[in-house]
C-alpha cells in the first residue's frame, strides 16, 4: 500500500468518525437538556459519541502501521508533541485546582486538545522536514 492510499484510507475513517462523534455529542447534551430520557437511556446513548471518539485511535493505529519509516516517525513526533501539552495542561490546571482555587476544567476537553495539538505538530513536522 502507497502513503497517498494509506492516508486516503484514514481519512475515510477519521471523517465519518469525527462527524459521528460531533453529531452524537451534540444529540445527547440535548437529551440531557430536554430531559426526554430516563439516566439510564442517557448513559446508554452516550455511549455512541464514546465509541465514535474511540475510532479514529483505531485508525490512527492502523495508518500508522500502513505508511513508510520517515511518515511513522513524523506521526510519532507528532502524536508526542499532542500528549505532552495534553498531560502538562492537565497536571498544570490540576495544580492551579488544588492550591489556587482555578475553576474546573473538564476532562472532555482532554480529547479534542489532543487531536488539535497533534494535528498543528503534525502539520509544523510535515513542513519543516518535508514529508509529502
Amino acid at each position: 500500500m502507497t502513503n497517498e492510499q494509506a492516508t486516503r484510507r484514514y481519512f475515510t475513517v477519521l471523517v465519518p468518525a469525527t462527524i459521528m462523534f460531533l453529531g452524537s455529542s451534540l444529540a445527547v447534551k440535548l437529551l440531557d437538556e430536554a430531559g426526554v430520557l430516563p439516566l439510564p437511556g442517557l448513559y446508554a446513548v452516550a455511549v455512541i459519541p464514546i465509541v465514535a471518539m474511540l475510532v479514529p485511535f483505531w485508525a490512527h493505529w492502523r495508518y500508522m502501521s500502513e505508511i513508510d519509516e520517515f511518515l511513522r516517525s513524523v506521526q510519532l513526533k507528532a502524536m508526542f508533541a499532542g500528549l505532552a501539552l495534553v498531560m502538562s495542561l492537565a497536571s498544570s490546571w490540576g495544580y492551579l485546582e488544588f492550591y489556587a482555587g482555578a475553576p474546573e476544567l473538564s476532562v472532555f476537553w482532554l480529547n479534542p486538545i489532543y487531536w488539535i495539538a497533534y494535528a498543528v505538530a503534525a502539520a509544523a513536522l510535515t513542513l519543516r522536514y518535508g514529508a509529502p
